[in-house]
């Protein structure tokens, strides 16, 4: 039986780049070499595709750039192309026709519809939702919207436009009548850890404001929940979904919390009552499907005396073996490698 072709996408022009090297060297390193021909594509931090057949240890460093075999290399929109075409230095170009695409790619222009769009034109099946759903989970207003008329709770939250800056005086009294301090402040459409913080005042909330809106023209203020932070992975198409086990993500600060800093989290089975812990799971299910996400997803809770607050969902979660997403799979009975194949074989 001939391997399937995967190209794996990694790096990207964006603050998450060193996050998706570390992603994607764990991902290459576990495909297996028997099921697969792998093409790896790494695009720089200036925003160039590069074909990639190095060592992947050069990948974590960002020493693949330098590689000296690299050579220019795109995903082609034109369906007739069915993959990738290289460009050689004596400019001749080649083309190679891909099965699947592997998009290991975070923040902006991963995360945000932009790659997803590109793969759908290629005609080539690619991992992860389209770009409707990247869309709507990576911009924090869309999901909160969309999973408000789903009937799932989510925070309380005031939005603002980066042109409403001028006026933003006239805006604290309403802000602070529906919202109490301390607030959590973000850019709609950025990194989680980019431009967000916690404002306990209004000389805090006026700053917090202000930088946002230099990531994104959309900014969110939002209640901060006091409570316990939940995570559930979702797998699976649309009529038959799996729910993971819950995890609990414990962070050492406030503002890491809220900023839901993976790399400085310790993460814990959580110890609920099982019809709660299956509750929220409902809640995961009904939210992959309200938001129209493919193959996986991640969902964050904060779990208060009220009941559980959907506060963040991720298309394109951190894939490292040590990453929430593959820890919550590896503990509902899917190890890292088996996982990988689940998801391509979901995916063709």
């Amino acid at each position: 039986m001939a391997k399937k072709k995967i190209a794996v996408l990694f790096g990207g022009a964006s603050q998450d780049y060193a996050a998706s090297l570390q992603s994607a060297y764990s991902v290459l390193c576990a495909l297996s070499k028997e099921k697969y021909d792998i093409i790896p594509i790494g695009i720089t931090r200036a925003g160039r595709w590069l074909f990639f057949p190095g060592d992947y240890n050069e990948i974590p460093s960002g020493a693949w750039e330098q590689n000296s075999d690299c050579c220019s290399a795109i995903i082609s929109p034109d369906p007739h192309h069915g993959g990738i075409i290289k460009v050689l230095e004596d400019g001749n170009f080649t083309q190679q026709r891909i099965d699947v695409i592997f998009p290991v790619l975070h923040g902006k222009y991963g995360e945000c519809g932009r790659i997803q769009a590109l793969c759908r034109l290629s005609g080539v099946p690619f991992v992860g939702s389209g770009f409707e759903a990247a869309n709507a989970c990576s911009d924090r207003m869309l999901t909160y919207l969309l999973l408000e008329r789903a009937g799932i709770k989510v925070p309380k939250y005031f939005y603002l436009e980066r042109a409403w800056l001028e006026d933003i005086d006239a805006l604290f009294p309403l802000i602070e009548s529906e919202i109490k301090y301390p607030m959590y402040v973000k850019a709609s459409s950025c990194s989680h850890s980019i431009g967000a913080n916690i404002a306990t005042n209004r000389e805090e909330l006026h700053r917090s404001i202000k930088l946002a809106a230099t990531h994104h023209h959309k900014v969110l203020v939002e209640q901060c929940l006091d409570g316990r932070d939940l995570e559930c992975a979702v797998t699976g198409g649309v009529y038959k979904l799996k729910a993971s086990i819950l995890g609990e993500v414990k962070t050492s600060t406030r503002k890491e919390k809220h900023a839901f800093l993976e790399s400085t989290s310790e993460f814990v089975a959580s110890k609920l009552k099982k019809s709660l812990a299956a509750e929220i799971q409902e809640i995961a299910k009904a939210a992959f499907v309200a938001l129209g996400c493919s193959h996986f997803a991640r969902f964050s809770f904060t779990l208060t005396d009220d009941g559980a607050y959907l506060t963040k969902a991720g298309a394109m979660p951190g894939f490292t073996e040590v990453s929430v997403f593959p820890v919550l799979m590896k503990e509902s009975g899917v190890g890292y490698a088996a996982l990988l194949d689940e998801i391509i074989e979901s995916v063709l």
